[in-house]
């Protein structure tokens, strides 16, 4: 466009100059003697019009720029031909390194090797040729050809970078940290604005544990551009955390100081926190300690904080501890974590019926493995229920997994800073780690079922002489009638007949369907039983023998022979067919038969009958399932 209007330009100057001449018209006199003798006028000056001069003198500058061009053509012919030889060459080279580019890129490796030898010797020391044949080393394994190749690209100012990036993802894949941190800091230093330069120096930096100088690359990322605002101030925090943590031993007014700027640089950074709260303790700042925890547990109930708070002030004792758990649980009600920290601190003073009070929305919700351990200690702690201790450990190996430090698949019992897999800043996060598939899970309880395993654990009584006696089947008599066997507990060494009666009645309850009445077991009107043993409870032996747990509570079972006197025995039997007479016995023999639990049960009982637990004989298992 510029190039037509310079041309209009020109055109309208000399129509303007034809016509200013035509408005002046003149003429040009000449005294040139050889002209003047051509013209048959010697001696004269030649007068031309000026019209005619003009185009006279247009012609010959024409005439004198054409024979330039012709005769500078002329001797330039052969560098023309170089060049038009060379131009086609690299035509022909640089469609070859184009397809080469393209065969590498899809993995065609024959066709990418073909192409990148005929490149090379069309093109010879061009950068795109280098390029090319690193890329068909990589493709064919080959990595030393290829490294050799990045560092021949090292001298070329074009392929610089590339070479850096190259070498680099070399040396990172071969396992050597320390060449491939030196090539993203040289990187770094020529280039600051390349992300990957600058985000590889500043994790191999924290690797490294080198705070300060990964604080500082920091800053350079977020002003080059390569990182985001919000994200470049979470990662400040989490390296400030970091270097606090490393110093709290040391020097822990510096950590102090550095964790209280990660705390207000990330509110829910939990380590910040709880780093500021043990160096803020260790001097003696426990209300500045104490007002750090309560602000991040309104922003993230985390049980590392509960823990700090309530072991803020070194020397408390279990009941303050309780306070001030039930305090920080309060700033977020009905929290799970709120009410696992009242739980804790619940069993560490021993108060256990606040500990299942706390429980009970946790294991009403979602019962966790660490709830269901915290119930175990409770059982165990409160009554020395080995039984529901061990129900509440198998339901824990079943319950969901609680949150926990994951990164990158990698599980940790402390945060850290940075992934051990990639090291990547800020990896952890505190969720529950992934699931396997076809987990069992644990079953919800009600509050009803917590209630009723809330409930005491009656103590066994011990029973009197135990013996057991057989009734003979009356001939005459109905189905309804056989085998009825009158229990009475016997008071002895002290123990009052209402406890023994108790007994019995809760032995009787296991099976509630089965207790039996005076109309499902009739008694003959002639062996009417002591009113004194009315309140008895009887007890047929089928029903006994029956019943599933009676093998368990037959050491409390006592039958009639050794209860009642010879005179009771004889009234019974007074109005009864004389029973068939046993076979002769001895009278040791007569002994070992008259009682089969003698010689085996123990009074007092230390266990209840249905505990699953070891023999009583046996020392109990320590206490042992404290979570912290």
């Amino acid at each position: 466009m510029f190039r037509f209007l310079v041309f209009l330009l020109i055109v309208l100057g000399l129509g303007l100059l034809f016509a200013w001449v035509a408005d002046n018209p003149g003429t040009i006199f000449l005294k040139w003697d050889w002209l003047a003798s051509n013209l048959g006028r010697p001696g004269e000056e030649v007068g031309i019009p000026l019209t005619t001069g003009i185009v006279a003198l247009i012609i010959l500058i024409a005439l004198v720029m054409f024979l330039t061009s012709l005769f500078k053509g002329i001797f330039g012919m052969p560098g023309i031909i170089t060049r038009f030889f060379d131009n086609r060459r690299k035509e022909r080279g640089y469609r070859a390194l184009s397809r080469g580019l393209i065969a590498a890129s899809s993995g065609d490796v024959d066709t990418a090797r073909s192409l990148a030898k005929e490149s090379g010797k069309l093109l010879k020391n061009d950068p795109l040729v280098a390029l090319l044949g690193t890329q068909t080393a990589l493709l064919e394994g080959n990595r030393e050809e290829a490294t050799a190749n990045f560092k021949t690209m090292l001298e070329n100012e074009d392929t610089r970078m590339v070479a850096l990036r190259g070498l680099f993802l070399e040396a990172e894949r071969q396992g050597q940290p320390e060449a491939a941190r030196h090539y993203a800091e040289e990187a770094a230093k020529q280039a600051p604005s390349l992300p990957w330069a600058g985000t590889a120096k500043l994790r191999y930096q924290a690797s490294d544990a080198d705070w300060d100088a990964a604080i500082q690359t920091l800053e350079a990322n977020r002003s080059a551009g390569l990182i985001d605002r919000v994200k470049a101030k979470r990662h400040r925090a989490v390296l400030l955390t970091a270097k606090a943590i490393s110093v709290e031993q040391a020097e822990p007014e510096r950590a102090k100081k550095l964790s209280k700027e990660a705390h207000k640089l990330a509110k829910d950074l939990v380590p910040a926190a709880t780093a500021f709260a043990r160096s803020a303790a260790r001097l003696g700042d426990i209300r500045g300690a104490s007002k750090i925890l309560e602000a991040a547990w309104k922003q993230t109930p985390h049980p590392e904080l509960a823990e700090a708070y309530a072991t803020v002030r070194a020397g408390d004792s279990v009941q303050d501890r309780l306070k001030r758990a039930k305090k920080l649980a309060g700033l977020k009600a009905n929290h799970p974590e709120g009410s696992l920290a009242v739980a804790i601190a619940a069993i560490d003073a021993n108060e256990w019926d606040e500990a299942r009070s706390a429980l009970e929305p946790v294991l009403t919700t979602r019962p966790t493995e660490r709830a269901c351990l915290l119930m175990a200690d409770i059982e165990e702690g409160q009554h020395g229920d080995q039984g529901r201790m061990r129900d509440w450990l198998s339901r824990a190996v079943r319950a969901p997994a609680d949150e926990a430090w994951t990164a990158d698949g990698h599980v940790s019992e402390e945060w850290m800073p940075i992934s051990p897999v990639t090291g990547e800043i800020d990896a952890f996060e505190w969720k529950v780690p992934v699931a396997q598939l076809g987990e069992e899970k644990a079953p919800v309880m009600s509050i009803e079922e917590l209630q009723e395993q809330a409930k005491p654990i009656p103590s066994p009584i011990p029973s009197a002489a135990v013996a057991e006696a057989e009734t003979a089947q009356d001939k005459g008599d109905t189905a309804e009638d056989n085998q009825v066997i009158e229990a009475e507990i016997v008071e002895e060494d002290g123990v009052s007949n209402s406890l023994e009666t108790e007994m019995s009645d809760e032995i009787v309850a296991e099976k509630p369907e089965e207790t039996l009445s005076a109309e499902d077991h009739s008694e003959p009107e002639t062996a009417k039983p002591d009113p004194e043993l009315t309140e008895n409870k009887i007890i047929s032996k089928d029903e006994v023998s029956s019943d599933p747990v009676s093998d368990d509570v037959a050491d409390n079972v006592v039958s009639i022979e050794s209860a009642k006197s010879p005179e009771d025995t004889e009234a019974s039997l007074e109005n009864k067919e004389e029973p068939a007479k046993p076979l002769p016995m001895s009278e040791d023999e007569n002994a070992e038969a008259s009682s089969p639990f003698e010689n085996t049960v123990k009074f007092p009982l230390d266990r209840r009958p249905d505990d699953p637990g070891p023999h009583p004989d046996k020392e109990p298992p320590k206490k042992g399932f404290k979570l912290f």
